[in-house]
């Protein structure tokens, strides 16, 4: 393992950490705030892309790759928001992922090995870059949070009839 892949490992792994962290907390529904991570990832992961010294191309087979790999990100983000919990203290809609969306987060890690060494046996080089990662957890984090919108807005909205556990 180089130093760039350690770095990376360790990058990815501080950021997942504090997601999860983060996401297992009852935090206020604040979608200003909520929108802010998947947009900083995704713009930290096209600049990393973007602005590599020595980018790889971007050939077919990356293409196909990071396709699979943005749905598969979206819909496990999605699932999360799925299984997202809702509470109201004192007036103020409360919202946390839990330990059980959190554990998804496994999947996605084994799907992105995965994908890694497919990429690597068939000489895709720009699947396997940082910002390619960082892009997938935008996507993930985007799903999840366009189903926590989407949710909150019936707990609230001016026909919420569903009440917040």
């Amino acid at each position: 393992m180089t130093s760039n892949n350690l770095l990376t490992a360790l990058l990815v792994i501080a950021i997942l950490g504090w997601i999860i962290y983060r996401q297992n907390q009852w935090r206020p529904f604040d979608p200003a705030r909520m929108w802010r991570g998947p947009l900083v990832l995704g713009i930290a992961g096209v600049a990393f892309f973007a602005s590599s010294d020595n980018a790889p191309a971007v050939h077919t087979v990356d293409i196909a790759l990071l396709v699979f790999e943005g749905v598969l990100g979206l819909a496990v983000g999605a699932l999360m928001g799925v299984l997202s919990k809702f509470s109201r203290q004192d007036g103020q809609l409360m919202v946390r992922t839990g330990a059980f969306a959190s554990a998804l987060w496994v999947l996605l890690i084994a799907v992105r090995i995965g994908v890694d060494v497919v990429a690597v046996g068939l000489g895709a080089k720009a699947v396997v870059s940082v910002g390619a990662i960082l892009a997938l957890l935008a996507v993930n984090r985007l799903g999840r949070m366009l189903v926590i919108a989407t949710r909150a807005e019936r707990l609230t909205g001016p026909h919420a009839m569903v009440r917040a556990d």
